[in-house]
């Protein structure tokens, strides 16, 4: 028990201070989500489009295996699913000034955290167990964690802007 903990410890202390920053902001911004809020387009991408880039950055660079593909595949489908399953719970209210009005839930910040998460073991493993990271089954396992919560914020930020678009389209 000893041994697991001072391996934790030894994790932690050796942590960028950035990365706990980052944390940090992440918490906050889902922390934020579980309140009912209005929000514009802008605001409305920003968060997904910034998730969705680090997901493909972190696939990107484990290299593309037929195990990414894979757990990729897994993980789409199950975000596409969960994500208009949430949507349809939680649909958002257009307001018709440009804005929606978000019902506040925790999906969002699950989703941040998955996200963080799957890139901090993603680091931790690749310096503490090369041939472990670099495994099928750690592989898959990764692709489809990553994918699902990328793919799930894509499918509800596309029905939201569905949405908003529908009452106010952009000037061409």
């Amino acid at each position: 028990m000893t041994a697991i903990v001072t391996t934790i410890t030894q994790i932690v202390i050796h942590t960028p201070a950035w990365v706990w920053v980052v944390l940090a902001l992440l918490v906050w911004r889902g922390l934020k989500s579980a309140q009912p809020r209005n929000v514009g387009l802008g605001k409305l991408v920003l968060l997904p489009a910034a998730l969705v880039l680090a997901s493909a950055l972190g696939i990107a660079s484990s290299g593309i295996s037929s195990a990414i593909i894979a757990g990729m595949a897994v993980g789409a489908l199950g975000g596409v699913a969960a994500g208009l399953a949430l949507e349809r719970r939680n649909p958002a209210t257009a307001l018709g000034n440009g804005q929606l009005r978000l019902a506040g839930e925790w999906a969002p910040l699950f989703v941040i955290l998955a996200i963080f998460l799957t890139h901090y073991v993603g680091a931790v493993a690749a310096v503490m167990a090369p041939a472990f990271a670099t495994s099928a089954p750690f592989l898959i396992a990764m692709a489809a964690i990553s994918a699902f919560s990328s793919i799930m914020l894509v499918t509800r930020t596309v029905l939201r802007v569905r949405i908003l678009m529908a009452i106010a389209p952009l000037a061409a």
